[in-house]
């Protein structure tokens, strides 16, 4: 699971391509550079990350199978954009976003020894994403958050973002790797036990099924 060659193209290279940025969205306004040392520890390393934006939870409902949320629901890249639709989807958050926290210079600053890192803190993360899998099932499905987090319930959002640990993670990482380095490294499998997260799926599904019959 690797990006689409034309968006590797726009996106994956030393250089952003500005102007297909303002061809899909329409405007440059959002595109920042430079602000990687506090890039939050949930963004999967990429050209496109986050450190402190809003959390109103747009950029997840935007995005919802490349754009998470923390606890507070402040907004991380969990999938970086593969393909123009997704590309396009991110580039609408990170325009929404008031707090211009989308940052788009990764390819510039995540290394060999970065993304090695991340990888290692694997359990610690899927299990705080768990955490929020959980509790956001656990909302009702009428909410009334005039602060912030979505105005529905997202717990797709974070099943989307377990999926992709589950079956792309690895492979795109050492894709990137080798991207950013020509060094092909094969990084150590993720041992986890995802019988929570099924269990999860599970509550989803019967939660979907029971609004369908209804």
């Amino acid at each position: 699971m690797t990006p689409d060659k034309d968006v590797e193209k726009i996106l994956f290279e030393a250089t952003i391509d500005a102007q297909k940025f303002i061809e899909l969205i329409g405007h440059l306004k959002f595109v920042n550079y430079g602000d990687f040392k506090d890039v939050n520890w949930l963004n999967t390393p990429g050209p496109v990350y986050t450190t402190y934006t809003d959390n109103c939870g747009t950029g997840q409902v935007e995005a919802m199978n490349n754009i998470g949320g923390d606890e507070d629901y402040h907004e991380v890249i969990f999938k970086q954009p593969f393909n123009i639709l997704e590309l396009t989807e991110t580039l609408t958050a990170a325009a929404i976003d008031p707090f211009g926290a989308y940052y788009f210079d990764g390819y510039q600053n995540w290394t060999i020894n970065l993304v090695i890192e991340w990888w290692q803190k694997s359990k610690e993360r899927v299990n705080y994403i768990l955490d929020l899998y959980e509790d956001e099932l656990n909302l009702p499905s009428i909410l009334n958050r005039p602060l912030y987090g979505p105005s529905e319930p997202v717990p797709e959002n974070y099943k989307n973002w377990l999926d992709f640990y589950q079956t792309g993670m690895k492979e795109y990482l050492e894709w990137y790797i080798l991207k950013i380095s020509n060094g092909e490294i094969v990084l150590d499998d993720f041992s986890f036990d995802w019988t929570r997260k099924n269990e999860l799926d599970a509550i989803l599904k019967s939660k979907k099924d029971s609004t369908v019959i209804r």
